[in-house]
């Protein structure tokens, strides 16, 4: 008679434990905010065309789950902190959103849009490579990489115009993957602000 009341204990014991490591291992997703979701662009004045054709993420990057560094040579990707879409979709989107809030005298394009249809209107095409999209050692976001610019020729070829390394890293002014998430977003607007001056340049 004695045991059966400590057993009911000890199944409700290991119950509540694991109803707690649940609450624990919620799955939390992770996206950027972006810059002009109420922006529309029109071609009226038949700007140059830029095309963001690719950006480039090794597979540890390009993880839903997002990176952290554990040490120099070494990454690791989150189990439970995940990015609502992959990186370089993501990247992506956030890029087309950020050019066009700087509010440049090019009209950017992406993979998604209607490109056969400007074909031959396109003036050039932008390509990036990224081996940093990360969390740091130093409770910091670390991004890097480069891009490539090229231009459209009217025989269908392509020359590269401008290629360019960048490398940034931010410190976090909030503990955990928000912080990070927002650092990462931050570091992702300057580098694309750069892009722009220097596109403005050529």
């Amino acid at each position: 008679m004695f045991y059966k009341p400590v057993l009911i204990l000890l199944i409700m014991m290991f119950l509540s434990g694991c109803a707690k490591n649940t609450s624990l291992n919620k799955t939390h997703y992770y996206q950027f905010y972006g810059q002009n979701n109420n922006l529309t662009v029109v071609n009226t004045t038949k700007k140059p065309m830029l095309l963001i054709s690719d950006i480039t993420l090794p597979g540890s990057l390009n993880n839903r789950g997002i990176a952290m560094r554990v040490n120099q040579h070494r990454l690791q990707n989150a189990n439970w902190h995940l990015w609502s879409t992959s990186p370089d979709e993501m990247l992506l989107t956030n890029m087309a959103s950020n050019l066009v809030f700087l509010q440049s005298d090019w009209l950017f394009l992406t993979q998604k849009g209607p490109v056969n249809q400007v074909k031959n209107d396109l003036h050039f095409e932008v390509k990036w490579y990224l081996n940093k999209f990360n969390g740091g050692l130093d409770n910091d976001a670390e991004i890097s990489g480069l891009w490539q610019l090229y231009k459209h020729h009217g025989d269908g070829t392509m020359s590269l115009v401008k290629q360019q390394y960048f490398n940034e890293t931010q410190a976090l002014k909030e503990d955990g993957y928000i912080g990070l998430v927002s650092a990462l977003e931050s570091l992702w607007f300057k580098v694309n602000k750069n892009f722009l001056e220097a596109l403005n340049r050529i």
